[in-house]
């Protein structure tokens, strides 16, 4: 069996999207599965339009030269037919018998374009709906003409596919609601692969002592800086904890577009020697700063997109021995067990961030408790062992079913 994988982002960039991606491929290709990936015109970050990155060939799509592309909402049509075009030329070269494509939704389209042509079946993977982070993002107003038209294509793509695989429960239940067959809808799991993390209790001495964070209590957050992250809150609770402690400091890797406004709020509220903001840091090297944390911290705001969706941070913090503090919003309590594998606070309310920091921070035996139950939840549930196990017997059903009708 051999399956072409449509992506948006892949490694070597470092996201949880990329970081998904790269897991499903690799325990497919482990079950015997052959793969080839591509990667859209979102992903531009490339030397080559077929390029090895992390153990895998990757076929690139350069960016539309189209005067279409430049139109409002005219440039989706653009998109989806220019991606089609690139899908099509990787289906001829690879021959695949069945196409999956990950969010967003455009990916799914521009795939089931080409499916139909090449009378191949087509799986659509919802990572998140993409008219929920728009909202979020600024890009579009919930309600408004953008986002109807984005969740109209949405639910166009969740007909035209063949199969429809979600990330978590909340995301299954919302694509049922929308009238799609509950029976061509499957949710497979984030999930970690636990040799591929270390549960080291030795700090990186080198970049401990680069940082200046030799004697303190590290609250750390690595990943993307997106507004609905919450990173304002954790800042907001530091400079609470300001009061009672001087020795916590909150790590903020990464960047993303609200990396501005939280640079202006630490300066606001006079907290500059209490955070620091490493920047983008490469792949080989997030491993250094994991090690250097105390406690990971996932303040995410409560909106449709967090409501709905399971993020994967958490479970990598749980699979490196780190304990977990983060908002009690859906996403979150669908992964985690409050006061068993992590701690939850409540959302939108530092002063709530700031006590379960106190709670945990000098208490060691609640530590060992969540490092520990956080460690067997990953062993024995969140794995890819378990989440890959999934996609295989849809896939050839999916292909038995249109070989047949052929």
């Amino acid at each position: 069996m051999k399956v072409l994988h449509v992506l948006e982002y892949s490694r070597p960039n470092i996201s949880g999207y990329s970081s998904r991606s790269d897991a499903i491929i690799k325990h497919q290709r482990r079950a015997g599965i052959d793969t080839c990936q591509m990667t859209s015109q979102r992903y531009q970050d490339f030397e080559q339009e077929l390029e090895h990155a992390d153990g895998l060939d990757y076929y690139r799509t350069q960016s539309s030269k189209s005067l279409l592309s430049k139109i409002p909402l005219v440039s989706y049509i653009d998109y989806i037919l220019h991606l089609s075009r690139r899908i099509e030329f990787v289906v001829e070269r690879e021959q695949p018998e069945l196409i999956q494509a990950h969010s967003p939704m455009f990916n799914g389209f521009a795939a089931s374009i080409v499916a139909r042509k090449f009378n191949i079946p087509v799986a659509y993977e919802v990572r998140a709906l993409w008219e929920d982070a728009a909202v979020d993002t600024g890009k579009a107003k919930e309600g408004g003409v953008r986002y109807r038209i984005i969740r109209a294509v949405e639910q166009m793509v969740f007909k035209r596919v063949n199969s429809v695989s979600c990330i978590c429960e909340g995301l299954r239940s919302e694509v049922v609601s929308r009238g799609i067959d509950a029976g061509k809808v499957f949710v497979t799991p984030n999930a970690v692969d636990i040799e591929n993390f270390t549960q080291s209790f030795v700090k990186d001495g080198q970049l401990e002592q680069e940082l200046g964070l030799g004697d303190k209590k590290v609250l750390a957050f690595i990943g993307s800086f997106f507004k609905y992250e919450g990173l304002q809150l954790a800042i907001e609770a530091c400079a609470l904890l300001k009061q009672q402690r001087s020795d916590i400091h909150l790590l903020l890797v990464g960047s993303g577009n609200d990396e501005p406004t939280l640079k202006r709020l630490v300066k606001e509220l006079n907290i500059d020697e209490m955070v620091t903001f490493t920047g983008r840091v490469s792949f080989e090297h997030v491993q250094r700063y994991y090690s250097l944390a105390d406690v990971m911290v996932f303040p995410r705001e409560s909106i449709r997109l967090t409501e709905l969706v399971t993020p994967l941070k958490p479970l990598e913090s749980m699979a490196q021995g780190i304990p977990v503090i983060a908002s009690d919003i859906g996403g979150h309590r669908e992964l985690i067990e409050h006061n068993h594998n992590g701690l939850l606070f409540e959302h939108g309310n530092a002063e709530a961030l700031a006590t379960t920091v106190l709670d945990l921070i000098d208490n060691s035996n609640l530590t060992e408790k969540l490092i520990s139950n956080g460690l067997s939840y990953v062993k024995k549930t969140r794995n890819w062992d378990n989440t890959g196990k999934v996609y295989l017997p849809v896939y050839q059903t999916l292909i038995s079913e249109l070989t047949h009708v052929k």
